[in-house]
């Protein structure tokens, strides 16, 4: 608990501020006596006063020997009578003496005290109580449906302020909640990824639904404000019976209502029918994110409240941060706009680091013309702590705090996140953080529920915790897509995950008026999002200028340039003006023979339906795209069970047989799913559901296994030059935000897929990497700070005969940020040898300590027989601990909470096991028990356990 937080406890300020006014309480008597003696004027209460306004602007624990000097002065200035010398300097002296010993006893005491009450672990500056009142309105709403119309009229805005449940009105509960949120939880609608769930809820877009809640006011002040984070489609906003703003977007509606509110207020928003409103803003998502896109999500999806203020307010708080070559010297940079009806106020800048103590401040002057601020402060700091890339290093978050001070009082606080890095790009989208190479690793993020926009933390937790365990450190925000809320990037800083950021569905074309809704929406964006340290880049729009060119744009004619590149153009120029430091990219993908070449700039896989030349070793890949199933329990909650696996469906590829899963999957799929999978052709055929969910996830897991090590490794093995022709790889897509089958590595349920463990172990920091080619090799891959230096062991194993056969030895060193050739497997020993052998290699430490390990096949998994291996499974400190006698292929660990298959989250899934091996997998999820069962695919044997997390 911090003090700020602890500050906000009311029993903690009353014992803070009784004992430190206890002593001024003392010292103010025996100033009344020597007042009264000089015959001044005094009520005894001043010094009372001065601590209090100490209290509230957070000063008095910060500097007590500059704060006592300022209260004995004041003091001795009062007690001179308008001028008249009572004592000596050396008097005021020795009485500040006194006032510091004092005092330093009193502020002891006092910390004490509220340690022992609240916990406190740190100190840090109390928190001030700023002027600016942000009351939420988050309590009491009320929802009722009503047909479309244009307006409430007086006896419907009169029957919304009663809100009774005998005319139809619904409690909302807690808001922000939007219309299908509310019906969902009250059994009004069922959910709507069910089959034909869509159709059964279409009804509520073509209703008009009106919100309403009565809040109170105690003190309304100069002037109010009521703000609205998050509403949509079309929104009328009315208080007190009078309508005040309309509303067509899902950006934040400030609306003035200083001459509006009241003690008591009623207020009432009107959600028109319809889809959700085209304000030149926004445009089709298409059926990326969900084969059934038809729902229209309505109502309240962010917080709303009022704001009470005597007329000073921030308006914009933009930080920067900029670190020298040798990162020793970091300097932030706040530029703060606002408004006051003074003439002159002061500005305070105090950086604290991340322990939260104060490690540089500034008093900055702001003059006030025309009601209106503009000031800049800077801060110096001598070798911050540096934030790094998850693997690379820590994430110390640095916070600066704004506060706006009118005559010594507070007004407004704001603070904002930083970290300290410094990210240069030597090459294009080879990035390098802290003049250390960082290959990123990830996937792209969409929206994480595409039924309603209402943010979800635990979710958001979820998915956050899924992909630092899948060894990401990289994500993609995709543009087509909602942004997402500060709290995401705020994660993201915290997690150290660097961002790949679009900008939100800009209409890249030509005419005026979209490049001018393009720059205002992209500079929205960059000031509130630069000041945080995961935000890597910045990109225009999502493949605009591929589909424009004319190798992809179907009839292969070229149009001409791609009409939205002067949008583009003047969307880099803001980017160039508010965040010069950072990479701006167009569109994405961008450069090269065409914006989708893959030797330049970044590429979307798109090999699965195209001759992409030169994408053995690409540039950087910001989309890749395979599809397979969730899986099964997940695919059971959404789909039809006549469906799953309808009546005499075979999985046999036949002529005319375009789809490697049944006809009635089509309505759980889009975009032409079926022709983006991985190599199944290569896996057994499918008898049942589960075996074609094994399949399909198989080979997707196979073609990234097999695509990702070439991509870290770089270049061919024949090659020369040490360079890696890859920066980086990122998967389309992460997640996903409906129910359906296509390329989402974690489910809509948060259940990891097949894929997900597989790219988990092809993102391993250091890795080793089989490359089959015209001879086999064996590689290793360092992406971390530190050389590496071990031994590679290299064995033959034989499935069938459960034997280790040939075995090499090697010593290796492989230098941060480098790959390299461990050995060519003939010259070391290991020529030719029957397909039925798989090669295993593991890399270890001094101690013996398995730093890495691979495995890989030499003929497809079809033509291999796999032994039905026994597992043995124990539990240790709460996680499985898994041995086998033979082979173990793809052993699949699944769980049951009293019938409950979701939540279980294994740190590891789908892997293979060898004899003399020892896998340790932890249960990362929800379930404190339950009963587990651990089984290799091709065995019958299964092993089930009841399972505690406390074992």
């Amino acid at each position: 608990m911090t003090v700020a937080s602890a500050w906000s406890n009311g029993a903690c300020q009353f014992a803070a501020r009784g004992l430190i006014l206890r002593f001024f309480c003392r010292l103010a008597a025996v100033t009344d006596r020597r007042a009264k003696k000089n015959a001044l004027d005094w009520d005894g209460t001043f010094t009372n006063r001065k601590v209090l306004a100490l209290l509230d602007r957070r000063l008095l624990f910060v500097d007590p020997p500059r704060i006592v000097h300022w209260l004995a002065s004041d003091l001795q200035r009062r007690l001179t009578g308008g001028g008249r010398p009572t004592s000596t300097r050396k008097d005021v002296v020795m009485f500040e003496k006194r006032c510091r010993q004092q005092a330093y006893c009193a502020l002891a005491l006092a910390m004490t005290s509220v340690f022992a009450v609240s916990g406190w672990d740190s100190a840090e500056a109390c928190a001030a109580e700023p002027c600016l009142q942000r009351i939420e309105v988050a309590d009491g709403w009320k929802i009722k449906s009503f047909a479309p119309r244009e307006a409430l009229d007086t006896s419907l805005l009169n029957q919304a302020a009663r809100s009774e449940e005998s005319e139809g009105w619904l409690d909302v509960g807690r808001m922000p909640a939007t219309v299908h949120d509310l019906l969902l939880r009250l059994g009004k609608i069922e959910a709507p990824w069910l089959p034909h769930g869509t159709e059964k809820c279409f009804w509520v877009g073509q209703k008009d639904w009106v919100y309403a809640t009565r809040f109170s006011v105690e003190e309304r002040g100069r002037e109010a404000r009521l703000r609205l984070m998050g509403i949509e489609n079309k929104v009328d906003v009315y208080l007190n019976g009078k309508k005040l703003a309309s509303h067509a977007s899902k950006l934040p509606l400030v609306v003035d209502v200083s001459d509006h509110l009241g003690s008591e207020n009623v207020l009432v928003l009107h959600c028109h029918a319809g889809s959700r409103a085209d304000s030149g803003k926004r445009s089709d998502r298409g059926s990326y994110l969900g084969p059934n896109p038809s729902i229209s999500s309505v109502g309240v999806f962010d917080q709303i409240f009022v704001e009470i203020s005597e007329g000073n307010r921030l308006e914009e708080v933009l930080a920067d941060v900029t670190l020298n070559e040798t990162l020793t010297s970091g300097t932030v940079t706040v530029q703060v706009k606002g408004v006051s009806p003074f003439e002159s106020l002061d500005l305070l800048v105090r950086l604290l680091d991340p322990n939260g103590e104060s490690v540089g401040e500034t008093t900055v002057p702001v003059a006030v013309t025309g009601g209106e601020f503009d000031v800049r402060g800077v801060l110096q700091i001598d070798r911050p702590s540096l934030w790094w890339p998850r693997g690379y290093g820590d994430q110390p978050l640095y916070r600066a705090d704004v506060t706006l001070l009118t005559h010594g009082e507070v007004q407004e606080i704001a603070s904002r996140t930083l970290g300290f890095r410094r990210v240069t790009m030597p090459e294009p989208l080879h990035f390098v953080v802290n003049n250390v190479p960082v290959f990123l690793r990830g996937g792209d993020w969409v929206t994480p529920n595409l039924m309603s926009d209402v943010w979800d933390t635990a979710r958001v937790d979820r998915l956050f915790d899924l992909a630092e365990n899948a060894n990401f450190n990289a994500l993609r925000v995709w543009g087509p897509a909602e942004a997402p809320p500060d709290a995401f990037y705020e994660q993201a800083d915290a997690r150290g995950l660097l961002l790949w950021q679009d900008f939100t569905r800009l209409p890249m074309r030509s005419d005026s008026k979209s490049i001018e809704t393009c720059t205002k929406a992209a500079r929205a964006m960059i000031k509130r999002l630069k000041h945080h340290p995961s935000i890597l880049s910045w990109c225009g729009c999502n493949e605009a200028a591929q589909w424009a060119h004319e190798d992809y744009n179907k009839d292969f004619e070229d149009h001409g340039p791609w009409g939205g590149l002067a949008a583009a153009e003047a969307v880099g120029a803001v980017c160039k003006e508010l965040d010069p430091e950072r990479y701006y990219q167009p569109s994405s993908p961008y450069f090269g023979m065409n914006p989708n070449d893959p030797r330049e700039g970044n590429t979307h896989g798109y090999t699965n339906m195209w001759f992409v030349p030169g994408y053995d070793y690409l540039n950087f890949a910001s989309e890749d795209t395979r599809i397979s199933a969730p899986v099964l329990h997940s695919l059971q909650r959404f789909m039809d069970p006549d469906d799953l696996w309808p009546q005499g469906y075979s999985t046999l590829y036949l002529h005319g047989n375009r789809r490697p899963f049944p006809e009635t999957w089509m309505p759980y799929t889009c975009a032409e799913s079926w022709k983006k999978t991985g190599p199944v052709e290569q896996f057994y055929d499918a008898t049942d559901a589960a075996g074609l969910v094994h399949r399909l996830g198989m080979a997707e897991s196979l073609y990234y296994q097999d695509t990702v090590e070439r991509q870290r490794r770089g270049r061919p093995a024949t090659e020369q030059s040490d360079r890696r022709c890859c920066g980086g790889y990122l998967v389309w897509k992460y997640n996903d935000s409906w129910p359906q089958v296509y390329s989402a590595k974690v489910d809509y349920f948060l259940e990891p897929k097949h894929v997900y463990y597989a790219l988990r172990r092809a993102y391993e920091p250091l890795m080793l990497s089989f490359d089959f080619d015209t001879y086999l090799y064996l590689w290793a891959i360092n992406d971390t700070r530190e050389p590496v230096t071990g031994t590679v062991k290299i064995q033959l194993y034989h499935l069938e005969e459960n034997e280790f056969r040939k075995e090499i030895v090697r010593e290796v060193t492989v230098a941060p940020g480098k790959s390299t050739v461990v050995v060519r497997l003939d010259q070391a020993g290991i020529r030719a040898f029957r397909k039925e052998h798989l090669l295993f290699a593991t890399l270890t430490d001094n101690s013996g300590q398995v730093l890495a390990r691979t495995h890989g096949f030499a003929d497809i998994e079809r033509r291999l027989t796999f032994p039905e291996a026994k597992l043995k499974v124990e539990v240790r400190e709460g996680a499985l601990v898994l041995t086998t006698d033979q082979f173990a292929r793809c052993v699949t660990l699944t769980g049951d909470a009293q019938g409950d298959p979701f939540g279980w989250f294994f740190e590891d899934n789908y892997f293979d096991l060898l004899p003399g091996e020892e896998k340790v997998v932890r249960l990362l999820g929800q379930h404190d028990e339950g009963r587990l069962t651990a089984k290799p695919w091709y065995s019958p044997h299964a092993t089930t356990i009841d399972w505690k997390r406390s074992q």
